[in-house]
């Protein structure tokens, strides 16, 4: 029976999110390009955040379908679990969101510095092309 709610969260995970359907793959720019940087930080940041959403997600599958039949045993973990994840999923995702990558590269183009928070985020793995 475990089973079937580890199926079922993992069906969770695999549905589309609103944004990703709509995303276009950035344009190549140059190997050293700290725009391209930006790219890749947010864009990491915004895959951690989809993942801990649906740890999230077949938490709260495994809680329903456990208490569903009777199992309390592991709903305090489960409920631990699906807050934590929740919370972190959500704070990366209105972070390093879209809206506010196209911001900062839209004011980096025009010649602003890019935000403290962002610089000290930035490595050298990020300037890389893949």
């Amino acid at each position: 029976m475990r089973f079937t709610g580890f199926t079922g969260g993992l069906l969770l995970v695999a549905l589309p999110w609103h944004g990703a359907a709509q995303t276009i793959p950035p344009l190549p720019h140059p190997v050293r390009d700290s725009a391209f940087a930006v790219h890749q930080l947010f864009r990491k940041h915004r895959h951690s955040a989809e993942g801990a959403l649906g740890t999230g997600a077949a938490s709260i599958v495994g809680m329903v379908s456990s208490s569903a039949r009777g199992e309390y045993e592991l709903v305090g973990l489960n409920a631990l679990v699906t807050v934590v994840s929740t919370v972190v999923g959500l704070r990366q995702a209105f972070r390093y969101g879209s809206d506010r990558e196209g911001l900062i590269v839209r004011q980096y183009e025009q010649g602003w510095p890019l935000p403290a928070d962002i610089r000290r985020r930035l490595r050298g793995k990020y300037f890389r092309a893949e």
